[in-house]
Protein backbone atom coordinates (compact mmCIF):
# COMPACT_ATOMS: atom_id res chain seq x y z
CA UNK A 1 0.00 0.00 0.00
CA UNK A 2 1.23 3.04 -1.17
CA UNK A 3 1.16 6.21 1.36
CA UNK A 4 0.51 9.74 0.08
CA UNK A 5 0.69 13.36 1.74
CA UNK A 6 -2.76 12.92 3.25
CA UNK A 7 -1.63 9.63 4.90
CA UNK A 8 1.56 10.70 6.05
CA UNK A 9 -0.37 13.77 7.65
CA UNK A 10 -2.73 11.35 9.77
CA UNK A 11 -0.19 9.53 11.24
CA UNK A 12 1.53 12.65 12.31
CA UNK A 13 -1.59 14.01 13.82
CA UNK A 14 -1.95 10.75 15.64
CA UNK A 15 1.30 10.46 16.44
CA UNK A 16 0.67 14.33 18.69
CA UNK A 17 -2.22 12.72 19.65
CA UNK A 18 -0.94 9.83 21.54
CA UNK A 19 1.97 12.08 22.75
CA UNK A 20 -0.78 14.45 23.80
CA UNK A 21 -3.01 12.12 25.80
CA UNK A 22 0.31 10.64 27.51
CA UNK A 23 1.42 14.32 28.89
CA UNK A 24 -2.72 14.86 30.01
CA UNK A 25 -2.53 11.66 32.05
CA UNK A 26 0.64 12.75 33.46
CA UNK A 27 -0.76 16.27 34.44
CA UNK A 28 -4.08 14.57 35.76
CA UNK A 29 -2.19 12.09 37.79
CA UNK A 30 0.23 14.40 39.32
CA UNK A 31 -2.77 17.16 40.46
CA UNK A 32 -4.70 13.99 41.65
CA UNK A 33 -2.27 13.21 44.09
CA UNK A 34 -2.09 16.79 45.02
CA UNK A 35 -5.89 17.28 45.55
CA UNK A 36 -5.64 13.72 47.40
CA UNK A 37 -2.71 14.80 49.94
CA UNK A 38 -4.28 18.38 50.17
CA UNK A 39 -7.65 16.42 51.32
CA UNK A 40 -9.82 19.76 49.24
CA UNK A 41 -12.73 19.06 47.25
CA UNK A 42 -12.57 18.59 43.59
CA UNK A 43 -14.37 21.56 42.51
CA UNK A 44 -12.14 23.89 45.10
CA UNK A 45 -8.93 21.88 43.95
CA UNK A 46 -9.22 22.51 40.17
CA UNK A 47 -10.20 25.94 40.25
CA UNK A 48 -7.27 27.63 38.76
CA UNK A 49 -8.24 31.02 40.65
CA UNK A 50 -8.02 29.72 43.90
CA UNK A 51 -5.59 27.57 43.78
CA UNK A 52 -2.85 29.15 42.74
CA UNK A 53 0.14 26.63 43.47
CA UNK A 54 -1.86 24.49 41.14
CA UNK A 55 -3.17 26.77 38.50
CA UNK A 56 -0.38 26.58 35.84
CA UNK A 57 -1.23 22.59 35.95
CA UNK A 58 -4.78 22.85 35.55
CA UNK A 59 -4.83 25.43 33.09
CA UNK A 60 -1.95 23.34 30.93
CA UNK A 61 -4.76 20.12 31.93
CA UNK A 62 -7.71 22.44 30.05
CA UNK A 63 -5.34 23.15 27.00
CA UNK A 64 -4.21 19.98 26.06
CA UNK A 65 -7.87 18.23 26.24
CA UNK A 66 -8.75 21.12 23.80
CA UNK A 67 -5.99 19.89 22.02
CA UNK A 68 -7.06 16.36 22.05
CA UNK A 69 -10.72 17.13 20.79
CA UNK A 70 -8.74 19.50 17.90
CA UNK A 71 -6.49 16.65 16.78
CA UNK A 72 -9.57 13.55 17.07
CA UNK A 73 -11.58 16.18 14.97
CA UNK A 74 -8.80 16.29 12.43
CA UNK A 75 -8.56 12.31 12.44
CA UNK A 76 -12.48 12.07 11.91
CA UNK A 77 -12.71 14.66 9.26
CA UNK A 78 -9.82 13.10 7.19
CA UNK A 79 -11.80 9.22 8.04
CA UNK A 80 -14.56 11.28 6.29
CA UNK A 81 -13.08 12.31 3.42
CA UNK A 82 -11.30 9.33 3.05
CA UNK A 83 -14.11 7.01 2.87
CA UNK A 84 -16.15 9.56 0.47
CA UNK A 85 -13.23 9.18 -1.74
CA UNK A 86 -12.27 5.54 -1.93
CA UNK A 87 -16.07 5.16 -2.32
CA UNK A 88 -16.41 7.10 -5.56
Amino acid sequence: MEMNASDRDLIEVMKRYFAVKAEVEEVKSRLEAARRDSGEEIGAFYNPRTNIDHAADIIRSHALKQELARLMDWAEGWGRRSLTTNEA
